[in-house]
């Protein structure tokens, strides 16, 4: 039990930092006294004793303390610097011991020096312990991150648990880096989103150059050439579409890692397929490979290790877990009661919340949905409140919300800061020259305010990323993209509510889970970066719990569960029913929904592929069959299909049914076969409005019940054809910002994926050599576009690239290779201009 004193030594710690904040967003009159020597004094004292301890909530006290003392640390306090150094690195948390040493040697890895001997002696054991050595080079680690690191030499699979700022991706990194340095291989890094694999990439090639690794590539999709001493960094899509082309499309695979496994969750959520995309890659590579090191990584995630037995039968499974994190987070609600406002402080070291009376509120909106004049007048006081220079993440519940906010911020700023504004006026040149003049970007950039959401094109958001961790800019409006592991370093996050949308659907308003509010809130604050992170909740009453105020901010886990055991009882009865009598999808009477499809999809696909093996394989996913129930489906299958089963297996969550009408029926889709067809548009048209009459059920899948219209076909035309972004969005229609988002949006959603996906099995049929659909995904033709894409350089700088460095330049096809584009890069870097050129670090 917690003594009283230290209780009473916390109480007024907390209330300290709870004023101080309130003061700044002027919500109370009274003045604010400095932390006394006295209240100094028993704070160091009850440092010290916590500090001998190793639990996670005592680790959690000595930082919450160290935080707070730091940062308002008086100038007389001449030892706290180095009292906080040897606390925070007795308790293993040295990274933060280097946040508050401003002279610490990144160099040598060595803290400035200490006054005695003894403590310089205590520090470096305590420093020592932490070390991990990679060709003579140090590196300093939190005990968790250390306990990471040993784990990997004892077991093969691995489960880390951890909050966002723990630093989990950093050791899993620098685990990986050395496992090729020790015995070669390849690894295979997967990630939910494209804006994770340009962060990873990027950290990837900076540890392959420092530790000299020349001779291996990273790679964002699959290469079917030689396939050695690759990194490949993949989204699950990409994962699975390898395994369309090879059983072993890997190579060598030393160590296989998926980051932000939650994901993995929404397995029987009906409407998303990506998860169990992720999942059925996770399974391809546990019957295909046996790599040295297995890593599933998360926030605040359980059931790693009975995944790790459940998908990969490794008996050595190990799950690492803590909830300490090395950053303090503090959240900050404004809730009323009443005819009263408060102000209520959230700590993870205090169950209980504490709450201040608002005196000043005037510009307090709570209640509603809407975002309007009086709300934004609310959320631009207390931004400018918590002053210039400040970094803070503002939730914005839609892409279109988060233009908005951004847009309407930077119209009411009174902070316009002068620093980097040669750079801010190269970068908005940039944005208008490669997208469009009128793209709201460029207007809210102007006071250092962005937004960044999975709609903004891939090269904006690499340049948007860069000048964030720049410190170019000081408010980023986002999406749920947030908590996709991409890393936006803020001091503060600050959210309205929990709420998805401004509108219900179907009666419910969509709404972040307790999970993804805690997972949101660790986003403020990150390790080296900032010691304290604050998250500020400005309408606490649109939260459903409000009456558990004790439970309402408190941090929360989530428990994994794989396979499709729960989905297959649910729709057991009527999936033997397809089956059996050898019913496609588009012939079922009733439409039984996503999971149905998806369902009896997948077990045809595994049966054709796997034969008498498929019944492993279909049991370890919880669809239990006997082997002559199996048998069965694969008879019935084998003995009605024409289609070839190459078709079939290059079209994994295709129905074989639906691809055998295809190839029976293939004559009367007049497909264009190359993107110098002529009537290239209308015969795309009509096409997709034959498939839409004849398999409305496949078509539903992915457009729902729109038609699309012949103009989005052109398009299509000019995307595929080279066109630049910002030549596609020319004309007085684009004039309107929100018709330039709702276009690109439409090409990212639309055209690079649904159509794609419609497409696919058609052109697979029709000519399995053909490369059309891989041109409209990825918006190019000619064969160095091409490359430079697949190396994962945006499109558009890819375009401009192709038309200057490699314009006149003579290779064949079969000749281009990842070295030779990069030496032609290489050999002309300085013609490129600033904001292309660091999208391509990762090619030098």
């Amino acid at each position: 039990m917690m003594q009283e004193e230290h209780k009473n030594v916390i109480n007024q710690l907390l209330k300290f930092e709870h004023k101080s904040i309130a003061k700044k967003l002027n919500l109370i009159d009274e003045d604010l006294l400095l932390i006394s020597d006295a209240l100094l004094y028993k704070a160091v004292g009850v440092i010290d004793y916590y500090s001998r301890s190793q639990d996670d909530k005592s680790k959690q006290i000595v930082t919450v303390f160290s935080s707070i003392l730091y940062t308002y640390r008086q100038v007389h306090w001449d030892g706290l610097k180095q009292f906080l150094i040897i606390v925070l690195s007795r308790i293993g948390f040295t990274p933060s011991a280097i946040m508050v040493d401003e002279e610490f040697d990144f160099e040598n890895n060595q803290f400035s020096s200490l006054d005695s001997i003894i403590s310089q002696i205590s520090t470096t054991i305590n420093q020592l312990k932490n070390e991990v050595v990679i060709n003579e080079k140090i590196f300093l680690l939190t005990d968790f991150q250390k306990e990471i690191w040993n784990k990997c030499l004892e077991s093969k699979f691995i489960g880390v648990s951890a909050p966002t700022s723990a630093g989990k991706s950093y050791v899993i990194l620098l685990k990986s880096i050395e496992n090729i340095l020790k015995t070669g291989g390849n690894i295979v890094y997967v990630v939910p989103t494209l804006s994770l694999i340009t962060q990873v990439v990027n950290d990837y090639h900076q540890k392959i150059k420092e530790f000299g690794l020349n001779d291996y590539d990273i790679l964002t999709s699959y290469n079917e050439s030689e396939n050695n001493n690759k990194i490949y960094v993949l989204t699950p899509e990409r994962a699975i579409s390898a395994y369309n082309e090879d059983d072993k499309p890997f190579g060598n695979v030393n160590t296989f890692i998926v980051d932000e496994i939650q994901n993995i969750e929404r397995i029987e959520n009906e409407k998303d397929e990506r998860s169990k995309i992720l999942f059925d890659s996770l399974v391809e590579l546990s019957f295909s490979y046996n790599p040295n090191l297995i890593v599933f990584s998360g926030p605040r995630v359980s059931g790693l290790k009975d995944m790790g037995f459940d998908i990969f039968e490794e008996e050595k499974s190990v799950e690492i877990r803590t909830d300490s994190s090395p950053v303090t987070n503090f959240t900050y609600s404004i809730a009323k009661k009443g005819k009263k406002y408060f102000f209520n402080q959230y700590s993870q070291i205090n169950n209980n919340y504490s709450s201040i009376e608002i005196k000043n509120t005037e510009v307090i909106k709570i209640g509603g949905k809407q975002y309007d004049d009086k709300y934004f007048a609310y959320l631009n006081t207390v931004v400018d409140l918590l002053g210039e220079g400040t970094k803070n993440v503002i939730f914005a519940p839609s892409s279109g919300m988060a233009r908005k906010i951004a847009v309407n911020l930077s119209s009411k700023t009174n902070n316009i800061r002068n620093s980097n504004s040669k750079a801010i006026d190269g970068l908005i040149h940039y944005i208008s020259s490669t997208v469009h003049r009128n793209y709201d970007l460029t207007k809210t950039f102007k006071n250092h305010i962005v937004y960044h959401h999975g709609k903004v094109p891939l090269h904006i958001r690499n340049v948007l990323e860069y000048s964030i961790k720049e410190k170019m800019i000081d408010n980023i409006v986002c999406t749920t993209t947030l908590m996709q592991g991409v890393n936006l370093p803020a001091q503060n996050v600050i959210m309205r509510n929990g709420y998805l949308s401004t509108s219900s659907r179907d009666g419910k308003m969509p709404k972040l889970t307790n999970y993804e509010i805690s997972n949101l809130r660790g986003r403020a604050g990150r390790l080296l970066k900032d010691f304290i992170g604050r998250t500020f909740v400005l309408d606490e009453n649109a939260f459903e719990n409000k009456e558990d105020q004790k439970t309402l901010f408190q941090d929360e886990n989530k428990s994994l569960k794989t396979g499709y055991g729960n989905i297959f009882e649910k729709y057991g009865e009527k999936v033997n029913e397809s089956l059996f009598n050898n019913v496609s999808n588009e012939s079922v009477e009733k439409d039984l929904g996503d999971d149905f499809h998806f369902l009896v999809t997948y077990i045809r696909n595994t049966v054709l592929k796997h034969k008498e093996k498929s019944y492993n394989r279909l049991n370890s996913v919880g669809i239990k069959y006997t082997q002559n129930e199996v048998a069965d489906v694969y008879n019935e299958l084998v003995n009605t299909l024409s289609v070839p089963l190459e078709i079939c297996f290059k079209n994994r969550y295709v129905d074989p049914l639906i691809l055998d009408e295809i190839y029976k029926n293939m004559d009367s889709f007049d497909l264009p076969l190359s993107i110098s067809d002529s009537d290239f548009s209308n015969k795309l048209y009509s096409v997709v409005n034959s498939i839409r009459s004849k398999f409305p059920i496949f078509y539903r899948k992915y457009f729902g019940k729109k038609e699309l219209p012949v103009n989005f076909f052109y398009t299509v035309y000019k995307w595929t054809k080279e066109k630049s972004l910002k030549d596609i969005l020319s004309g007085s229609y684009y004039d309107n910002a929100e018709n330039i988002d709702k276009t690109i949006d439409q090409i990212q959603k639309d055209v690079c994926f649904n159509l794609t996906a419609l497409l696919k099995p058609f052109y697979s049929v029709k000519d399995k050599d053909s490369k059309l659909i891989n041109c409209i995904e990825m918006g190019a033709y000619n064969p160095i576009t091409l490359h430079l894409i697949k190396l994962n350089v945006p499109r558009e700088v890819a375009i401009t690239l192709k038309n200057t460095l490699f314009k006149g330049v003579e290779i064949k096809d079969n000749e281009i290779t990842d070295k030779l584009v990069s030496q032609i890069i290489k050999e002309n870097y300085n013609e490129i201009i600033f904001w292309d050129r660091i999208q391509l670090n990762h090619l030098l």
